[in-house]
């Protein structure tokens, strides 16, 4: 996907590899960045994704899942986990096009991440929509320890999984650990 800033920017596929404490491959998240065309000049989604139209995230989530499925051998082979961050506009798509549930049955080692900068995050199970996509659809808490976010939606019991920051791990860990 090609996107117009003040340059264009193509996008880039990471596969970023999150390890078990004894060191096995657990899972691979799927990062994005956004570099330009002409140069190399590299943007975090995190600062492209707010000036994303609906479609053109959708488009990128496409692209998510067609490299997904370029590597869905690997994955079943190796019984892998898959991570892919969603946005607010992911969410209302998975929750109400028919194909959320397909996507869920094509990749039943597919789980959603999103980041304690998640609207609404803080409200927990009162937030109906997140809640409701956390009951149909494997939700993750990507980057838990950013200070963005309250402990509620952990403590009633939204996340599969949580993930912790590795800023927070490290500003965390002593001398002596």
């Amino acid at each position: 996907m090609i996107v117009m800033l003040d340059i264009a920017y193509q996008t880039e596929f990471l596969l970023v590899p999150a390890r078990h404490d004894s060191g096995a491959l657990k899972g691979l998240e799927i990062n994005v960045n956004f570099v330009g065309v002409n140069n190399q000049v590299r943007i975090p989604t995190e600062l492209v994704r707010p000036m994303l139209t609906p479609v053109q995230e959708l488009m990128l989530f496409q692209e998510q899942l067609a490299l997904l499925e370029t590597c869905k051998l690997f994955f079943i082979q190796q019984q892998l986990i898959a991570w892919i961050n969603i946005s607010p506009v992911i969410v209302e798509y998975l929750l109400t096009e028919d194909e959320g549930v397909s996507i869920c049955e094509r990749y039943p080692w597919l789980e959603f991440t999103i980041y304690e900068n998640y609207p609404d995050l803080n409200k927990g199970n009162l937030n109906n929509t997140l809640m409701n996509f956390a009951l149909r659809f494997p939700l993750v808490l990507g980057n838990f320890g950013t200070g963005d976010a309250s402990t509620k939606a952990i403590f009633d019991g939204m996340f599969k999984r949580v993930a912790l920051d590795k800023n927070f791990i490290q500003n965390h860990l002593t001398e002596n650990t």
